[in-house]
């Protein structure tokens, strides 16, 4: 009975170290798994850099002639004639209207005769003056008489040419809103004037261009009437921004030698601007769109880099950035959706 009890101690050793040494060899012989490296996205690239641009602006403004007046009357009279005929071309100073003026001109003559009198009487008391036969008071009432005749004279004359209205300048004259025999106030409008042989286009443009835009820069417009591309030059901006609009307002000059523009139609205006300080602009197709703005993948150290940018003016393909990015920054601009902040990202493409 004692052997049996020693036959199986030593079997349990024997059986101990065999596990224990398989156990040893076990652990020498596993080794930790390798970690499995992530593949980096392909994608393609854009190199930011400073650009002078030049962008187009479209807008609508207004057509107005060069000149444009209302002809009124200064005085209140009768129409007697009417010279002007309704469209029709008239030149400066050409008479349009005559108001009745026989009154005044009666007046006159009695004056003129009145001062032809005084003018001898003048003359003959300077000679009784020279000859001590008249005292200086005298002589100076006599004088003075011929003076106050000769302003009378003055001022009905100047109330007579009142009576011939004329044409200020040069142009077309419009529709006349009285006839013969009626009566004219001051202030009526009789007619209109225009001079259309060069036009007015009045437009505005966002405050953002205010700078890009200086005097002699040219400006193509077309109407929908004369649908085909012409040019005019600016001429005049206003010194401020309008607060409400936050828009300039400029002012082109166009020539109508044709006559193919009219006064108070609408011209689409298109202008090429001059980006004068350098800028970085990129395709927007680099461009996530986020709920604090924008922002773009940028190449760092082989990893995608995400950056938040502040926009500007864009077009159809490519958008200003104003803060944000730097020359020289490599912008992903495919497998956008692939990617995220840290992600390996390989260049197969650099545009």
């Amino acid at each position: 009975m004692k052997k049996i009890f020693i036959i199986l101690g030593f079997a349990v050793v024997v059986g101990g170290l065999v596990i224990l040494k398989l156990t040893v060899l076990t652990t020498k012989t596993v080794k930790p798994a390798a970690t499995v490296a992530v593949a980096a996205i392909p994608v393609e690239c854009y190199i930011a850099r400073d650009t002078s641009v030049n962008y187009q602006v479209e807008t609508v403004g207004s057509v107005h002639a060069r000149e444009h007046v209302d002809i009124v009357s200064e005085i209140s009279r009768k129409i007697v004639s009417v010279l002007m005929k309704e469209g029709a071309s008239v030149k400066a100073g050409q008479l349009l209207f005559k108001l009745d003026g026989a009154d005044i001109e009666a007046r006159i003559n009695r004056l003129a005769i009145e001062l032809q009198y005084a003018e001898a009487n003048e003359a003959r008391d300077k000679v009784l003056l020279a000859r001590g036969g008249m005292s200086q008071e005298s002589f100076d009432e006599v004088t003075n008489k011929r003076r106050t005749l000769q302003a009378e004279i003055d001022v009905l004359k100047v109330d007579l040419a009142k009576t011939g209205i004329k044409a200020p300048f040069a142009g077309k004259i419009g529709m006349r809103s009285v006839s013969e025999g009626a009566l004219v106030t001051p202030g009526m409008v009789l007619a209109n004037l225009q001079d259309v042989s060069r036009m007015k286009i009045d437009f505005s443009i966002p405050e953002r261009y205010s700078r890009n835009l200086a005097l002699g820069s040219q400006i193509t417009y077309r109407t929908d009437y004369f649908p085909e591309e012409r040019t005019a030059t600016v001429e005049a901006l206003e010194p401020a921004v309008d607060q409400r609009t936050r828009t300039l307002l400029v002012r082109a000059d166009a020539d109508n030698k044709d006559g193919s523009l009219v006064p108070g139609t609408s011209a689409k205006i298109s202008l090429n601007l001059l980006e004068s300080t350098p800028c970085i602009f990129i395709p927007t197709s680099a461009l996530i769109p986020s709920i604090k703005g924008y922002t773009v993948f940028v190449r760092h150290n082989g990893a995608a880099s995400s950056v938040t940018v502040k926009t500007g003016v864009r077009n159809r393909d490519y958008i200003q950035v104003l803060e944000g990015l730097k020359s020289g920054d490599s912008l992903v601009t495919t497998n956008l959706l692939k990617i995220k902040n840290g992600t390996p990202i390989t260049i197969v493409k650099i545009n």
